[in-house]
């Protein structure tokens, strides 16, 4: 049976984002990998995931509410690192957690909580 890592899009660094970067620092890394997430990591180094924001974050908490993005910061939009998923875990258990967190794309970690991937509903639809 496949799981998360068989059907993940590798990360890249430029594709996280700190706590202390803007809202608008990570549309921008959205929009370049074309993801619907981007990972908060703890430091762009370890890639330790403290949590997420998503698009759905991005709208609701900073266009809806009529704010700057340059001004948010994503410690104040970003979803707990709980909205992940592990390397092993099965794509049943990912479709549910995309459901569960209303999202479109997830975090990916390893056993030491550190970001690899990001997997999303088009992942999901390639099985």
């Amino acid at each position: 049976m496949s799981c998360c890592k068989d059907k993940m899009e590798p990360v890249e660094t430029d594709s996280c984002c700190t706590p202390r970067e803007t809202s608008q620092q990570a549309a921008l890394s959205m929009r370049k990998t074309g993801c619907g997430c981007a990972p908060v990591v703890e430091d762009k180094q370890s890639r330790r995931l403290v949590g997420v924001v998503t698009e759905r974050d991005m709208c609701h908490r900073v266009a809806a509410d009529d704010r700057r993005a340059s001004e948010v910061p994503v410690e104040e939009i970003m979803r707990p690192a709980s909205s992940c998923c592990g390397m092993d875990e099965s794509l049943e258990d990912v479709r549910r957690k995309l459901d569960t967190h209303q999202a479109t794309s997830l975090p990916v970690v390893d056993e030491a909580g550190c970001c690899h991937g990001t997997i999303s509903s088009h992942h999901l639809g390639k099985t």
